[in-house]
């Protein structure tokens, strides 16, 4: 046996050191290359959904535009259809054809104050 220490503060670690840094190193490069993987695969899908939103966002704006001109007949059609209910209505009160057709659809006023009856003719 001799009277010096095995190990000396003043050598560099052994190689066993850089086998061990190194696989450490493998992992990590590893990992980071699937997160990094995974951030583009996700930021990819967000970019075909923005863009597909905007293509939803313009084809609502066409369906809309395309539709304005049904919806102003239908409330065309719906202020005609009132005027004439009204009308049966009114004439409901001195015909009793009128009356039987209010009756049988049951055609009724509701909510307005109810048209003036149509003035008597003077004797």
């Amino acid at each position: 046996m001799s009277s010096q220490p095995d190990y000396s503060f003043n050598q560099p670690a052994s190689s066993s050191s850089n086998s061990e840094s190194a696989s450490l190193q493998l992992p990590f490069a590893l990992l980071s290359a699937a997160i990094a993987i995974i951030l583009i695969a996700q930021t990819v899908n967000v970019f075909k959904a923005r863009s597909s939103l905007h293509e939803g966002e313009a084809q609502l704006g066409d369906a809309y535009r395309n539709r304005e001109g049904a919806v102003k007949q239908s409330g065309e059609v719906q202020q005609k259809l009132e005027s004439l209910a009204m009308d049966l209505l009114i004439l409901a009160q001195t015909d009793n054809d009128a009356k039987a057709i209010a009756k049988k659809y049951n055609i009724q006023q509701t909510g307005a104050a109810a048209a003036p009856a149509p003035a008597e003719p003077a004797k």
